[in-house]
Order: C-alpha cells, then structure tokens, then sequence
C-alpha cells in the first residue's frame, strides 16, 4: 500500500477503524433508521474524527440513502458499488437454478475488466432468445443507468481491488 492509501473496517466491538486503529463507534449508525439523514450526521461525525482523510473512492451496497449520503458528504470521491450485493440482487430477480449458463454469464459480465467483453456480452444477453426478456428490462431500468459504479471495466488501475471487492473499504 502506499502513501494516500487509508483502510477502513469495522471492528469485532463495532467502531471504524483505519490503519491507525484510531476508531469512531458505527454500531449505532448500523442500528439506526438507516435514513439519509441519519447516514449524514454519521458521515459528518466521521469527517470530524478524520479532517485528514479525504476517501478518493467509496465502495457500498446499493443502498440509496447510503449512496446519496456519501455523494453529498464526499462530492469529490468516486463511489463504486460491492460486487457481492450487485450480484445479490440481480440473482433475486431470476431463478439461478433455471439459467444457470446465464447466471455464470452474468457473474463474469459484472467483474470483468475488459470493456470489449462486457459490451460484447450485453449485446449477446439482449438478443439471445432464451434469456427472459423481463430480466433484460430489469438490467436496462436499474443496472445499466448505473454501469460506472459496478462494472469491472470500470474499475481499472485500482490496486485496492486486487484486494477485496466488498463493500467493508474505503480508499483515500
């Protein structure tokens, strides 16, 4: 890691720690309303506790609240979306069991890297006669408006990411 470089994770006792172990309680921001607002005072009290720390890029669930929080709180970071929770939800809205060669493809499609490939695959999954065209409108209505923030290809020269794709990181 080098310099500019700040990890953040939540701790066994519930605080925010960085490689300082320096630590803000988030026990109660987890266990608030989960409102934007709430999600706000956290952010700010966390901004307080670490004037230094600007994060260059902010990895979260697909938590609404959440994402407008840090987009308000943190205008200048890059916010970019777990691959665990973009890949949970697709699966929720098809039966993996029924598609299974479309549920690796899918899978494949959101990590990888090469933006040749994962045009190239969408082209294939919307013309591709056996792939429910209702999963194809839920993709184009809630998942492709928003490609920069999930997609592989657009997560290059992130070294981070050579080391977790969860939403438990923040780069700065």
């Amino acid at each position: 890691m080098g310099p500019g470089y700040a990890l953040w994770r939540t701790s066994t006792f519930g605080h925010l720690l960085h490689f300082h172990s320096a630590g803000i309680p988030v026990t109660w921001m987890l266990s608030s309303s989960g409102t934007e607002a709430t999600i706000i005072f956290f952010l700010k009290f966390a901004k307080a506790w670490s004037l230094e720390i600007m994060p260059a890029i902010i990895m979260s669930d697909c938590d609404k609240a959440q994402m407008n929080a840090i987009k308000a709180m943190y205008p200048g970071s890059t916010l970019l979306l777990c691959w665990w929770h973009v890949l949970h939800a697709i699966q929720m809205h098809f039966c993996m069991e029924e598609f299974p060669e479309l549920w690796k493809r899918v899978c494949e499609w959101v990590k990888t890297p090469d933006q040749l490939k994962f045009d190239s695959w969408w082209e294939e999954m919307q013309t591709d006669p056996s792939v429910p065209q209702s999963f194809i409108d839920y993709l184009k209505v809630n998942w492709m408006p928003i490609v920069p923030l999930w997609s592989g290809a657009s997560r290059q020269h992130h070294t981070i990411f050579q080391e977790g794709d969860t939403n438990m990181l923040i780069k700065a």
